[in-house]
């Protein structure tokens, strides 16, 4: 009897051993199987991007919409953004200036002198904006009143400093028209002929308005002349209005206008640099939750190779125009693939799914951007190509990986 007692105890001891390795077994099974599907998911979302040994300096970050990391290079290094440097110039003017801002230039009298005193608006008399006939319709409003001729004619530059070249831009680069200067007053965004800029853009508009004046009957008996002295002046004639702001940064970053990411980044300060990075500072740092250590701008557009910014900051703030509340105006003003703009013969099979912005300078070829992916989740990311030595083949590896993180088959040439 106590055999078989003995028996019974070592029995139920070998069962429950049994049952224990069992659910060992399920339970270490269970671990197992969830660690292949987390690795699964991961990989499979993961994006594998390989650089060329080509000399160039590589940059880029990839995120998801948790801020995954799916592909990253040199991520957190400065690199030199180009024209991207405008996202940071953009959100800065949206900001500080607001969406349904307009810019006010104004023509007034001073004594026999005609006066017109700019506020900082790039689009005055620009092809772009159709306002080409601006002075024109002043011209006829001063012969509807009677006015038979006037002394001088002065742009009025002084809402902003002097700096009107900033000392970052390189020498040869100056006198292109993607190079114009800088003041708080242009015609024809400053422009003439064989892309060539005007060397004083406040003189060039009162040339300008004094030109329209003599060709509708109007005698000047004096001569163009620039103020940059803060004065008040006589009795308003005439006020010209811009487009609102949120027009005119379709033209920042559709076109990657360096004129007007100037004058409005100026003009969203007190009219001078150091005041506006120090308002794109507090801005970037606190509402788009950039590093404060990852920028590093000495202009507004991107054309100096001593601005600089990381990957990591260039997505943060790609997010910030991606959130619900902003998202359907930075769609709409970022470029587009295969609509007008820098963007216009790239990445047309994203057209549909993707807003960015490109960067190119001497050496520098960017791309940054947002994808639209399946379920209504976003992609994000950042690249560039420094001492770019051939611009070409940069941007067909770009584009090649934008379609990779999108998801999508290469491009048929």
């Amino acid at each position: 009897m106590a055999k078989i007692f003995r028996l019974g105890v070592l029995r139920r001891r070998a069962e429950s051993g049994t049952q224990k390795a069992k659910s060992f077994l399920r339970s270490h099974f269970c671990f197992l199987l969830f660690a292949f599907c987390f690795l699964l998911t991961a990989c499979a979302s993961s994006v594998q991007l390989t650089f060329p040994r080509d000399g160039n300096s590589w940059f880029a970050l990839v995120e998801d919409d948790s801020g995954r990391v799916l592909a990253s290079v040199n991520a957190d290094k400065r690199m030199i953004p180009a024209s991207n440097r405008k996202l940071f110039a953009s959100a800065t003017i949206a900001n500080c200036l607001g969406l349904g801002t307009q810019l006010h230039t104004e023509i007034r009298f001073d004594g026999d002198n005609l006066v017109v005193v700019g506020d900082g608006d790039p689009s005055l008399g620009s092809w772009r904006y159709e306002r080409t006939e601006d002075f024109n319709r002043v011209a006829d409003l001063l012969v509807q009143r009677g006015v038979t001729s006037v002394h001088d004619v002065i742009a009025d530059v002084s809402h902003f400093d002097r700096v009107t070249i900033p000392g970052s831009w390189k020498y040869g680069n100056l006198g292109s028209d993607y190079a114009a200067p800088v003041d708080a007053i242009t015609w024809g965004e400053s422009e003439i002929p064989t892309d060539r800029a005007v060397p004083d853009a406040g003189l060039h508009a009162a040339t300008a308005l004094a030109d329209a004046l003599v060709s509708r009957g109007i005698e000047v008996t004096g001569v163009p002349r620039v103020n940059s002295e803060r004065r008040t002046w006589g009795e308003r004639v005439a006020d010209l209005p811009s487009p609102f702001v949120a027009q005119l940064l379709t033209t920042v970053l559709k076109n990657s206008h360096n004129l007007y990411a100037e004058m409005l980044l100026k003009r969203a300060g007190d009219g001078t640099y150091p005041t506006a990075f120090a308002l794109e500072r507090a801005f970037a740092t606190r509402e788009a939750h950039v590093a404060n250590s990852d920028f590093n701008f000495v202009d507004g557009s991107g054309l100096s190779p001593d601005d600089l910014v990381s990957p990591r900051a260039i997505v943060a703030m790609l997010r910030w125009m991606n959130d619900p509340i902003r998202r359907g105006f930075w769609w709409s003003t970022l470029a587009q693939p295969a609509n007008e703009g820098t963007l216009r013969r790239r990445l047309i099979t994203l057209e549909h799914r993707m807003r960015g912005k490109t960067g190119t300078i001497n050496g520098v070829n960017a791309l940054s951007g947002i994808i639209e992916m399946p379920g209504g989740h976003y992609r994000y990311f950042s690249m560039a190509a420094n001492h770019d030595l051939d611009g070409d083949e940069a941007v067909k590896i770009m584009d090649s990986m934008v379609e990779q993180i999108a998801g999508t088959s290469p491009q048929k040439k």
